[in-house]
């Protein structure tokens, strides 16, 4: 990511607590539930995964059914979670087997914690690659309508991407008629939010008819850290026009701000030897309040078209402009000071990233028959441009007095800090790209799936306006898939999926002077859906492995070269049960075995860090009568290392969340109570000497009105 942010067996008393809090199912829509035999129809024809059709495409790009992918995805309904009070993509990714979902959102970017399989996620937006915006606010969904996770590298279609999936946020679009809402949620730390959404048509016409979507958020509220508030907006407009019977135009466009304290986190060595322990408080505010600022601001602008040229055949031209802008201030944690493990030395810096990235797409879609056989094509072309500037000024060395953890004293409430200018750099990188896929039908049962990408790029970096060294980077990938219709309820399917990474090594030489390649990935995985009446479910085995990364060279370890490689083996499970029409059990489980397999860094053969063996959630739903609704949802996640290499270990929690819904003709109420339990726990925050905690017991309520 971008410059800025460098920064075993279940216990059983764990699983029993688990098992007994039967736990979310992801839906809130309860009012639609009613106790006749077609609802329930209705509800069981939907994939597995937060009443998502099997019709639907996954990022409205690859042209694949969801039920015809040759590799695992599932799809959550964003308002219902946020219903239950889950408030950014980590909490969302809570309920997907096999998902990390990081730090919590008072960390900044979030984003950078988020992993799938083990490895680092990429977020897009409506299939297009986000690359900055994601940074800005994890918590700006309002304008979301759902979240897509496909599991492991897919490179192909969606260009460079993070080793371990993709999750596509699906914007929320234009409805059929003028209607809307708006809520606010009132919570725990002084949670307050407003937020509305209305859709409206502006013509009738139907040769030429408009649609507008009109979503907005507001936010102002502290969080359980001290001196850490949350001061969000989220604007977003959803446009669809029509012209004439062939075109079909979208238009997306969103703002986005977050500004808050930047957290420092708590010491490792203080919080981890005994973290059953209320060794420090989480709350503890141990970086400089008065100083360590983060704003961070954005505009995302995406279109697209669906030109039909005729019955078999469509081309989609696709334009998409985001900005990252951050302007902060940062205190790091360091070691403790010799002698004395209560005093925490410090350093930090001030510093804005300024970045611009930009993506054109142009696919043409369509069928052909040759030889008896169905061909569901895809070409394309993407072009993309990134350009970004860092500016960095440090605290002075030696300035920044350390601080006591049970006494702390801040030394910039008052007095600014003496600072000396670091640098002033930019990031260049301009790519070129040609995919084509190709879904063969071979039989009612048998189809393949066959993709092809080439990338050429060139990147450059060094003083802003003066980047002159362009390195030439180049990839070719590829993705091979196949499903098998066994019988009416069984489908079997496998694959073999590839991605490339630029960030890593972009720009990069190695000591010979020669261009480093791009890190690159591999997934096989082979996998079994099951829909059978009332339930839907999945098993999948898979191999995920990470290559040509970065390691030190043996000759001179100031540079680098593309020889490492790591691996997690996994099995999930996934599953949705519709046991009667009032009640909705889900579930899902991940084992994960990950380790370094091939580095010069000294850690070959450790185990992968922030990697959970295993993983568990559970939910359940109940539709009390036509008004009252509840649910129960619970996730464990067993010990893992802090880092990869480290001596420290992060221990395992359960949480355990509940609330109620009450939903009246036009109007509604949801309370959501989460870590019912106030469990303790940290999460990793990307470097070895801090963690984050995790979020304590927290309640909100949301009131909702609908016309």
């Amino acid at each position: 990511m971008q410059s800025c942010h460098f920064s075993q067996s279940l216990p059983r008393t764990r699983l029993a607590l688990l098992l007994a809090a039967v736990l979310p199912v992801a839906s809130l829509q309860a009012a639609e539930l009613s106790a006749n035999d077609s609802a329930l129809e209705a509800q069981v024809e939907r994939l597995t995964v937060y009443g998502e059709k099997q019709s639907d495409t996954f990022g409205s790009k690859s042209g694949i059914l969801l039920k015809e992918l040759p590799q695992s995805v599932q799809l959550l309904d964003v308002d219902s979670l946020r219903a239950q009070g889950l408030v950014s993509v980590g909490d969302l990714l809570r309920d997907v087997p096999g998902a990390n979902p990081g730090y919590s959102r008072v960390g900044p970017y979030q984003s950078f914690s988020l992993k799938i399989r083990g490895f680092m996620a990429d977020q897009m937006r409506n299939g297009m690659r986000q690359r900055y915006f994601e940074d800005v606010d994890a918590s700006a969904l309002n304008s979301i309508e759902r979240l897509e996770v496909l599991k492991g590298p897919s490179g192909v279609l969606y260009g460079q991407s993070a080793v371990g999936g993709v999750i596509n946020l699906v914007s929320k679009m234009p409805g059929a008629d003028q209607s809307g809402s708006a809520s606010v949620r009132l919570g725990s730390f002084s949670q307050k939010a407003l937020n509305f959404d209305h859709s409206l048509q502006l013509s009738d016409a139907s040769a030429q008819n408009v649609a507008l979507r009109l979503t907005g958020e507001l936010e102002r509220s502290d969080t359980f850290v001290d001196r850490q508030p949350m001061d969000r907006n989220n604007f977003g407009l959803a446009l669809v026009h029509t012209l004439g019977e062939r075109v079909t135009g979208h238009l997306v466009a969103e703002y986005v701000s977050r500004e808050t304290t930047r957290y420092p986190g708590l010491p490792v060595s203080l919080v981890l030897p005994d973290q059953d322990a209320d060794v420090l408080d989480s709350s503890l505010q141990l970086g400089e309040p008065g100083f360590a600022n983060l704003r961070s601001f954005a505009p995302l602008w995406q279109y697209w078209a669906d030109v039909r040229l005729n019955d078999d055949w469509t081309l989609t031209p696709r334009l998409q402009y985001q900005q990252f802008n951050t302007v902060f201030g940062q205190v790091n944690l360091r070691a403790p000071v010799a002698g004395s493990p209560q005093l925490i030395s410090r350093n930090g810096r001030q510093g804005r990233e300024d970045d611009d990235y930009s993506i054109a797409q142009l696919d043409l879609s369509g069928k052909l028959n040759t030889g008896g056989f169905e061909h569901q094509l895809l070409l394309g072309y993407e072009g993309s441009w990134e350009r970004g500037r860092f500016t960095q000024s440090n605290i002075r060395a030696g300035s920044l007095a350390p601080i006591h953890v049970q006494q702390p004293v801040y030394q910039y409430d008052r007095v600014a800090p003496v600072l000396d200018f670091a640098f002033d750099n930019a990031y260049n990188l301009d790519s070129d790209a040609w995919y084509l896929q190709d879904q063969l039908r071979l039989t009612e049962q048998l189809q393949l799936i066959g993709a092809v990408r080439y990338t050429d790029s060139k990147a450059g970096n060094g003083s802003w306006q003066a980047v002159t060294d362009y390195v030439p980077v180049s990839s070719t990938i590829w993705q091979l898939g196949l499903t098998y219709q066994l019988n009416d309820q069984f489908t079997l399917f496998a694959g073999h999926n590839t991605g490339f990474d630029l960030e890593s090594s972009a720009a990069a030489r190695s000591r010979s002077g020669a261009a480093l390649k791009p890190e690159e990935s591999a997934q096989q995985e082979i996998g079994l859906r099951l829909a059978a009446g009332d339930f839907n479910g999945s098993v999948a085995l898979f191999r995920l492995e990470r290559l040509n990364a970065l390691t030190a060279d043996l000759i001179d370890p100031d540079f680098s070269v593309n020889s490492g490689e790591q691996r997690v083996n996994g099995v999930e499970l996934e599953g949705k049960w519709q046991v009667t029409a009032a009640v909705a059990v889900q579930a899902g489980y991940a084992w994960m075995d990950g380790e370094v397999t091939v580095s010069n860094d000294g850690d070959q053969g450790a185990a992968l860090g922030d990697l959970a063996r295993h993983q568990l959630s559970l939910s359940t739903s109940w539709q009390l009568n036509p008004q009252w609704s509840a649910y129960l949802r619970g996730n464990y996640s067993s010990s893992r290392p802090l880092l990869t290499g480290s001596d420290w270990t992060l221990d395992g929690y359960n949480l355990i969340g509940a609330g109620f819904s009450y939903q009246a003709s036009q109007w509604s109420a949801q309370l959501a109570l989460n870590n019912l339990l106030d469990q303790g726990y940290y999460t990793a925050s990307g470097n070895g000497f801090v963690v984050y905690p995790g979020e304590p017991r927290q309640a909100s309520l949301q009131l909702n009105w609908q016309w």
